[in-house]
């Protein structure tokens, strides 16, 4: 349905309507086709206007000229803009962007990666998270809380040219949200991100006075068990319009290294 317009009467005077008393749609347009009904130049031309305007207005014939007539009334100009009420623009919101889940890689018994698509703009915490299992970023999170090939899965996300997202660990795949100590460490490279960040549509999240986190994926990842020399530590850059691509429109999101 869309935005319901007002047709109401006009401004008020001492608590009465300032324009004729009507007794409704069928008394107005009964006014228009006794005023000018008549097969005249002049009749037909007053008719195409008032259909005119009440495609604008969104009201019936008859209210328009009711309109038109209080504004003479008053001794203003028909043609000004309050004589008529502008229509009320019909927003259509676009329709719910539903995640979906597109890959899921174990780590171990109890943690993996899932990979989803369909968040775009993502939604994004609001500071890297604490608790029993804070951020990874975190420099005081406990070390080994997530198994190392979580993070050698994990590792695209912060590739140069990437633009895929390190989701965090306490976001679910149908409320997928974008880990807070990522996106201030590790997306540095990422086009994407850039570019949501830039025109507004993504906000920064903050860091707290006093928390410390690594400087960047590879520091994170070997300090939690990665070897340095990993390959996925070191994937070869490449132009943005070659990275990561997927058959789905959505650039890929990952749960990262701590998704379960």
């Amino acid at each position: 349905m869309g935005v319901p317009h007002d047709t109401g009467v006009g401004p008020q005077r001492d608590g009465m309507p300032a324009t004729r008393p009507s007794g409704g749609a069928g008394d107005d347009a009964a006014n228009v086709e006794g005023l000018y009904g008549a097969d005249t130049e002049h009749d037909r031309r007053v008719r195409a206007r008032l259909a005119e305007l009440s495609a604008a207005a969104g009201m019936e014939p008859g209210a328009v000229l009711a309109q038109l007539n209080a504004c003479v009334a008053r001794g203003e100009s028909p043609g000004s803009s309050e004589a008529v009420p502008p229509r009320r623009a019909v927003i259509t919101p676009e329709p719910a962007r539903v995640p979906i889940v597109v890959a899921r890689r174990a780590a171990d018994h109890v943690w993996g990666v899932t990979t989803i698509t369909g968040d775009d703009p993502p939604a994004v915490r609001e500071r890297p998270c604490g608790g029993v299992e804070p951020c990874p970023w975190r420099r005081d999170a406990p070390l080994g809380q997530f198994p190392p090939a979580a993070f050698e899965l994990s590792a695209p996300t912060s590739a140069p040219g990437s633009t895929r997202r390190f989701g965090c660990h306490s976001s679910t795949p149908s409320h997928p949200r974008i880990c807070a100590g990522w996106l201030l460490r590790g997306a540095d490279g990422n086009p994407r991100i850039r570019e949501l960040l830039r025109t507004g549509r993504l906000s920064p999240p903050e860091l707290p006075d006093g928390m410390e986190l690594y400087d960047s994926y590879t520091e994170m990842a070997v300090a939690n068990g990665v070897d340095p020399g990993h390959p996925a530590l070191y994937p070869p850059a490449r132009p943005p319009e070659e990275a990561d691509l997927h058959p789905l429109a959505d650039p890929p999101h990952d749960g990262g290294a701590c998704d379960p």
